[in-house]
């Protein structure tokens, strides 16, 4: 995972108030569920008693309590109950659930992938998107997520792995494509044509585009596919584990108003979505290794800039946290030294 990051695991609705769900994302198995006021909490999936799966328990007084021995705990992972001891018994600090920070926007829930702050930075999304109506499919695939989001990147495999759908056109010359990298997002303008006998443009040749990119990713895991003002495709990528990815494909629309006809026109769209992305996934699957990154192999093309272009700024945020990190340790050592030198020391 990229560290200090709002990762995107799941849809709200699969969180129901009531019960804890468990589910695997981000390398961990973690436990989801709502406290009194329905506000979303996330836990490593682990009793600190017995070590059970809090999963197989249930929600109790806005706590959620363990099925083994009926430890409650608070959205804070605070110990409020050790039945064995009594009511009003102890509740030793032993006892305390790993917790993580955790918000919803945009009908998903975020997981903070880093310690926790007294400020976070905003939510990663598409702007615009208020008024549409949406509908959302999921698929999980066999692979890591860095190769998912190479795939929505990838602007000169359409010819050949969608030959039969939005590649039909056969246009396999790459000219750039024009990709720009700012504030952690990354836009695409996309212009392929049919091969004709000419060079293609270089990325670094390309004139400024002056429509919308089609092409959107935000770090650290959210694409969008802008078609135009009303109609747009969004897909989370949510991190299961090193093999597994979880898809979350929305096709948004404001086209029709009406919420049951705008969502039942959402679902239709997904109808062809979900066949195009069955031909990425067939090939995508296959790559080796199932984690992208830059020093696994591969060789790229003056096509593939946004796809190296994510890879590299995935390591630099990736490096920078690591640095930061290195240097907090670093601050608090010395501060323990200053505190060691200003003690008088035995004769």
């Amino acid at each position: 995972m990229i560290p200090n990051m709002w990762y995107a695991v799941l849809e709200s609705n699969e969180v129901k108030p009531g019960k804890p769900y468990g589910f695997k994302r981000m390398n961990e198995e973690l436990v989801f569920w709502r406290d009194n006021e329905g506000k979303i909490v996330v836990m490593r999936d682990l009793c600190p008693h017995r070590q059970a799966k809090l999963s197989l328990g249930k929600v109790v007084d806005g706590n959620i309590q363990c099925h083994f021995h009926g430890f409650q705990f608070d959205r804070k992972g605070t110990c409020q109950l050790v039945p064995a001891n009594g009511r009003n018994g102890p509740k030793p600090k032993i006892f305390q659930c790993w917790t993580y920070p955790v918000q919803e926007a945009h009908d998903f829930i975020w997981i903070w992938s880093g310690e926790p702050r007294e400020e976070y930075p905003p939510i990663p999304f598409f702007e615009g998107l208020e008024n549409h109506i949406y509908a959302t499919f999921q698929k999980q695939w066999n692979t890591h997520y860095t190769r998912a989001v190479q795939g929505v990147l990838d602007v000169s495999h359409l010819p050949f792995v969608h030959a039969k759908t939005i590649g039909r056109d056969g246009k396999t010359l790459v000219n750039g494509p024009y990709t720009t990298l700012e504030d952690n997002q990354i836009q695409v303008w996309v212009s392929n044509q049919p091969d004709v006998g000419l060079p293609a443009i270089k990325p670094t040749e390309v004139p400024p585009p002056n429509t919308p990119a089609a092409l959107r990713f935000k770090y650290p895991n959210v694409w969008q596919l802008w078609i135009n003002d009303q109609l747009s495709q969004v897909a989370v990528f949510a991190p299961i584990d090193d093999e597994n990815t979880m898809l979350y494909v929305r096709n948004y629309q404001r086209l029709i108003k009406n919420p049951i006809l705008g969502r039942l026109f959402a679902q239709v769209g997904n109808i062809y979505n979900r066949y195009v992305l069955h031909e990425d996934e067939e090939i995508i699957v296959s790559q080796r290794p199932k984690k992208a990154d830059l020093d696994v192999g591969e060789r790229f093309i003056p096509g593939d800039r946004p796809i190296a272009l994510y890879l590299k700024h995935r390591r630099d945020l990736i490096l920078a946290a690591q640095q930061a990190e290195t240097a907090t340790e670093d601050a608090a050592e010395d501060v323990q030294h200053e505190r060691f030198d200003a003690v008088p020391q035995a004769a």
